[in-house]
């Protein structure tokens, strides 16, 4: 990800050569603008992603699928088309993103000597700050490429709807040949003569079928005669195998005639969740599945619902509890920062749960600020809080 460093002058003291007091404003509809020159920053937000990996099957029955039973013996085959989806996995991971509620104005002082020095702010590429020392940048991590909403993926290598019953394009008609016999009469003899009358005639579904199914037999008995060395010849071990693969291949084409085809399509589905105080311990409906459908919006009827939880474990009560007795101070604050909270989510489909997984969410927990003044910190971009921290 590409990094931005700001090189920001903050007074420094003379005599010991320290970063010295700065303003901290956090931006909202109600706060007055402060004069001097400053930089914005945000702190951030954690998005939940739920992945959900769907099985498209897709049957196709065969040109042949009546016949089966009657010239193969087959019972369990595909007698309709017809498309089902099955869930295949749901997993859940977290990004990070600006938090539009937390967003800073920091307020500079003016150098008043030459020996003042400058101090480094390192922002993310969305403006999320990652700290103030020289090497805060290296810790940026990449951000997670979501779109809100649904993204889908086939896989091509699994759809052979190209290779559908290919066999079934064997010719389709044969030659009819009837005899004509006319008798002509001159005075007292009587004369035979005999014509042949050819026609092309399309062939019914049952001799097609029959045609493959001689012909299927007719292959297991050449593989047989290959694999028993009937033929006496000296096959050497690399042409003999490939022989069989392909007497196999050919054996199962013709098979699908009858059987059918199940081709499997994997399909990949992505939802963006933002959790909120107001949401907590309750279920969100996130998209609903059938399975002669697959994944279908809210909106349509049908289907099971799919929802997500999210519950906090309660580590920063104490901190919260804390900040919020202390009194409030008028003096200038320095670099607000986030003390995530520990969180439980799982997605469940109905009762049933489908993923559960805990992880830290930066909302749900506390943001408090730095003493003004001296300081050189290190945060986490993916929460908020201090990595590390230098007091001088």
């Amino acid at each position: 990800m590409k990094k931005i460093s700001l090189l920001l002058l903050m007074i420094l003291g003379c005599s010991a050569g320290l970063v010295a007091q700065i303003n901290v404003l956090h931006i909202d509809n109600n706060s007055s603008p402060l004069t001097g020159d400053g930089v914005f920053y945000s702190l951030p937000r954690t998005v939940v992603a739920v992945t959900v990996k769907i099985d498209r099957i897709e049957n196709y029955k065969g040109p042949y699928a009546d016949f089966a039973l009657r010239f193969l013996g087959l019972k369990n085959v595909v007698m309709a088309n017809s498309v089902e989806y099955k869930i295949n996995g749901i997993s859940i991971s977290t990004f990070a993103e600006p938090d539009p509620d937390q967003y800073y104005f920091i307020q500079m002082g003016e150098k008043s000597g030459k020996g003042e020095k400058e101090a480094i702010l390192s922002l993310g590429k969305s403006g999320i700050i990652l700290g103030t020392l020289p090497g805060s940048a290296q810790h940026e991590t990449p951000s997670m490429p979501l779109a809100q909403g649904i993204s889908a993926q086939e896989d091509p290598a699994r759809d052979a709807f190209g290779e559908l019953f290919k066999y079934s394009a064997d010719i389709s008609v044969f030659e009819k040949v009837d005899t004509i016999i006319r008798k002509i009469n001159i005075d007292t003899m009587t004369v035979e003569r005999q014509y042949y009358k050819r026609t092309m005639v399309e062939k019914s579904p049952e001799q097609k079928a029959k045609e493959a199914a001689d012909f299927i037999s007719k292959i297991k008995e050449n593989r047989f005669n290959l694999l028993s060395g009937t033929q006496e010849v000296n096959y050497n071990r690399e042409t003999l195998e490939y022989m069989d693969d392909q007497l196999g291949h050919m054996e199962k084409e013709y098979l699908n005639l009858f059987t059918g085809i199940t081709i499997h399509k994997a399909l990949t589905f992505t939802y963006k969740y933002i959790p909120v105080p107001n949401q907590i311990n309750t279920e969100i409906p996130i998209f609903r599945f059938q399975p002669s459908k697959g994944i279908i919006d809210l909106d349509e009827t049908g289907g099971k619902v799919v929802t997500i939880r999210v519950q906090r474990v309660g580590h920063t009560n104490a901190v919260a509890g804390y900040l919020g007795k202390a009194p409030k101070s008028e003096k200038a604050q320095g670099l607000s920062y986030r003390i995530p909270e520990l969180a439980k989510v799982s997605v469940k489909l109905d009762e049933n749960t489908q993923e559960e997984t805990q992880c830290l969410v930066s909302q749900l927990g506390v943001v408090t600020s730095l003493p003004a003044g001296r300081w050189k910190v290190d945060f986490h971009e993916e929460t908020g809080g201090i990595r590390s921290l230098e007091i001088q």
